[in-house]
């Protein structure tokens, strides 16, 4: 970076590469200087929607993702312990056309509980054998962002019905079934592994019967 010019346009491509955002410790790594960050945020080329996460204002030129994804992304960025689960998960998997109320993260039990301003978070907190359990990755502008799969949320939301009721798990439970990508096997696994083996069964029973008539 020769002049202040050249090294701001270094940091726009770094940007861009890294799907729009940079946290502060990406920009740590790269040599990019605090300053920098500060005189393109007071000229409004970036924001800052995270305390440490900074994104382009301008990102027409990047691949277009729904809103709740970029703010899920932005929550993980900050704090990567955070998990999107249960009906966000749902919906990142387009599952559900239900959007919760409150971005739902699970996080690790005694963990502490992420702090934002905004979005609004609804924190849950998971056991080791829950938190650990049927991790996948989603990619959101080249990011990745750490979620559970399909299998693993509909025994999450099973295991919560107590608390949302079963419509929303219902719902996924028939869309992931029309799926020509299902794996059952697997979910019947996860519902093994998660101690809600008894109530699934009883439903794909159900669900598969209706399929086949």
């Amino acid at each position: 970076m020769n002049t202040p010019g050249e090294g701001v346009e270094a940091v726009l491509d770094l940007f861009t590469q890294q799907g729009g955002y940079l946290t502060a410790r990406d920009a740590a790594r790269a040599g990019v200087p605090g300053v920098t960050l500060t005189r393109l945020l007071q000229q409004g080329v970036i924001e800052r929607p995270q305390r440490g996460v900074y994104r382009l204002v301008d990102t027409g030129k990047l691949e277009a993702v729904a809103a709740e994804a970029e703010d899920l992304l932005e929550v993980q960025l900050r704090f990567p312990y955070a998990r999107p689960c249960l009906v966000s998960a749902l919906h990142l998997h387009g599952l559900t056309t239900t959007r919760p109320t409150a971005l739902q993260f699970a996080v690790p039990a005694h963990h502490r509980r992420p702090a934002v301003n905004f979005p609004i978070l609804e924190i849950f907190y998971f056991g080791p054998k829950a938190y650990r359990a049927g991790l996948t990755i989603l990619n959101v502008r080249r990011r990745p962002l750490t979620t559970y799969g399909p299998e693993k949320t509909l025994t999450d939301l099973l295991r919560y019905a107590p608390r949302f009721g079963r419509d929303l798990y219902l719902e996924g439970l028939k869309k992931y079934l029309g799926w020509p990508g299902a794996q059952v096997q697997a979910l019947i696994q996860m519902g093994k592994d998660q101690g809600v083996w008894k109530e699934l069964s009883r439903d794909l029973e159900v669900l598969l019967h209706d399929q086949d008539h």
